[in-house]
């Protein structure tokens, strides 16, 4: 994963941040906008150098944890889980009672597969329509933020694959950017700083350990060998 990629988080002044990039199109950010009503969401790409952003647009962050080129180097959540951690502001029986419960139940890759839902109308000539129904979890906090596990097709291989999201609100107050984002389009190569909480990288947490078997171990080997406990 290169720089551009990735999201930088540090620590500053004794403050747990992230740099998020909002307008690089080889990121994995994405700027969504969300509109909820009678119970149904409906969820739209924004160009935010072209559009103003609106109060219903949220950062969409498939967040990491491995540097890809060296699974030594911890990035994203990975670097937030150690760094939380450290700074006392998570316990580690906090993190091994997660890990204990979570740890030996089914994952949501294996449990759930993507079905193809027919509709009994013609729409164009002789066409049917079809929906993909994607099965997603959600777990959502009170600040608005929220975390999706969503499962895809694999793209090179045969199966399907779980992904982790975390969806920031653009007006949330943790998020800090140059100046005020709403009504407005962004500028070139801007990114915004976001202060996570500790609800959100212990939801994080269960989301890596409950996705997929592959996320589930190597959450495990951070934990046990990279930041030594759980053993």
């Amino acid at each position: 994963m290169t720089e551009e990629e990735s999201c930088r988080c540090f620590t500053k002044n004794n403050q747990i941040m992230c740099e998020i990039p909002i307008t690089l199109p080889t990121s994995k950010v994405r700027i969504k906008r969300i509109k909820r009503s009678e119970g149904k969401e409906e969820i739209e790409p924004v160009a935010p150098r072209k559009q103003p952003l609106n109060p219903n647009d949220y950062i969409e962050w498939q967040i990491s944890y491995f540097d890809s080129e060296d699974k030594k180097n911890l990035i994203e959540f990975g670097y937030l889980l150690e760094a939380f951690y450290k700074s006392g502001e998570i316990r580690s029986n906090e993190i091994c009672d997660i890990v204990e419960k979570l740890k030996a139940i089914k994952t949501f890759e294996e449990s759930f597969v993507i079905r193809r839902q027919v509709e009994e109308i013609s729409l164009i000539s002789d066409f049917k329509l079809l929906y993909e129904k994607t099965p997603i979890l959600r777990l959502d906090f009170n600040d608005k933020t929220f975390i999706d596990i969503v499962l895809r097709h694999k793209q090179r291989a045969v199966g399907y694959q779980a992904m982790v999201y975390i969806y920031i609100p653009i007006n949330s107050p943790n998020i800090i950017a140059s100046r005020r984002l709403i009504n407005r389009v962004a500028e070139p190569k801007e990114t915004v700083t976001w202060i996570p909480r500790r609800e959100h990288i212990l939801g994080l947490l269960k989301a890596f350990l409950i996705a997929s078997q592959k996320h589930r171990n190597d959450i495990i080997e951070i934990i046990t060998k990279k930041m030594e406990i759980c053993r």
